[in-house]
């Protein structure tokens, strides 16, 4: 019986780890107003060709404009976020995205600085 126990618990915890897929890293952006310009911040967001994003996305900025837009031409992504509403989108960084810096912009205010997403090279598994 003891054999059978340890069999069953070793199947157990070895398909819990084969089938078990990763959490998204989480990555938090916002509005932020500086020097009369609107900004998305961070400035900057590294993240690595191949895994999987989940942005949360917020607009609490009062005054202005109700809602902004949330664009990276680089992933596809096109949102609208409205005020004190977060969106969350979840992303998979291509592993073919090049290695760079590509615009988090707002497709509906241009002037609004963009942040940069930073894309690093694919982890090499061994």
């Amino acid at each position: 019986m003891k054999k059978f126990t340890l069999l069953s618990l070793g199947l157990v915890v070895l398909s819990s780890t084969l089938f078990a897929t990763a959490t998204p890293r989480e990555v938090t952006l916002e509005t932020k107003k500086i020097n009369e310009a609107v900004h998305w911040t961070p400035e900057k967001v590294e993240v690595t060709a191949g895994e999987t994003v989940k942005f949360v996305i917020k607009h609490e900025l009062e005054g202005g404009f109700d809602f902004h837009g949330f664009f990276i031409p680089a992933l596809k992504v096109t949102e609208q976020v409205e005020r004190n509403k977060p969106k969350t989108i979840e992303v998979k960084i291509p592993g073919s995205l090049k290695p760079g810096e590509y615009p988090i912009g707002c497709q509906f205010h241009p002037k609004h600085v963009a942040a940069t997403l930073i894309v690093k090279p694919a982890t090499k598994t061994k």
